[in-house]
């Protein structure tokens, strides 16, 4: 099982093929982070997964997407400096876009670029985009440096939510790394995919990195076969009841 292939999850950004409840089960996790925020200062969110093919960017993008609708300004800003899925996700690149994918936070952290060229305000969805650009040699480096501290500083006063799509935490350090910069992370989990053990060991990554966890998205969950109601994300917390073995 250790070498299976998972295919990645993309369900559609929203306004895109997308059915009532998809968008309201966005909604939901918007009312509940605009809850968190009008009681707790939550608006540095990193979305992480445990594993790769769990639907971390599509939740990221809908998300981001969600809270802009809602006339919230917000940046995402795509941390996995290893492996981005970003591309795949827009329509189309031209102009600013291919300059901004070939400079992007790498660039900007390693000193070689600037925000306004690494950046750009995407009509298609909704708020701005930081890509990932290069692939550096020190992704965890770069992540946890006094430029990355140094440019979320920049962001705060520019944005209402900064969105950090982060790599798998039990695979790499990278989403720990962006620990002590955010404010909390949602663990991104793939229904009857991710192995309950594998989830666990995620939690405790970013419960060790001292990330608190506001909450998990269930996501490729069809409704349809169960009681519950949304298609393709539910949101919630725990997932302590599973057996050991299983997924979840």
């Amino acid at each position: 099982m250790a070498n299976r292939k998972i295919k990645r999850v993309k369900l559609g950004t929203l306004g895109v093929n997308t059915s009532f409840a998809y968008t309201e089960a966005f909604k939901t996790l918007r009312t509940n982070l605009e809850f968190l925020s009008s009681t707790n200062h939550c608006k540095k969110l990193i979305i992480t997964s445990s594993i790769a093919g769990e639907g971390k960017t599509n939740v990221s993008m809908n998300l981001a997407a969600t809270l802009a609708e809602a006339g919230k300004k917000v940046i995402f800003v795509d941390c996995d400096l290893r492996q981005s899925v970003l591309k795949s996700y827009l329509q189309t690149e031209q102009g600013a876009q291919t300059k901004a994918f070939a400079k992007g936070l790498s660039g900007v952290l390693s000193g070689k670029s600037d925000l306004s060229e690494a950046a750009f305000q995407s009509k298609e969805l909704g708020f701005t985009v930081l890509p990932a650009g290069k692939y550096p040699p020190n992704p965890s480096e770069l992540l946890a440096s006094p430029q990355m501290e140094e440019l979320i500083h920049l962001l705060e006063p520019l944005f209402d939510y900064i969105i950090f799509d982060a790599p798998p935490v039990s695979l790499v350090t990278d989403a720990a790394a962006l620990g002590k910069f955010a404010d909390g992370a949602i663990l991104v989990v793939r229904h009857k995919v991710t192995p309950v053990v594998t989830v666990k060991r995620s939690v405790s990554n970013l419960r060790n990195a001292g990330i608190p966890i506001i909450g998990s998205v269930l996501n490729a969950y069809d409704s349809k076969k169960s009681n519950s109601y949304g298609y393709g994300y539910g949101y919630g917390y725990g997932y302590g009841n599973q057996q050991e073995g299983g997924r979840v």
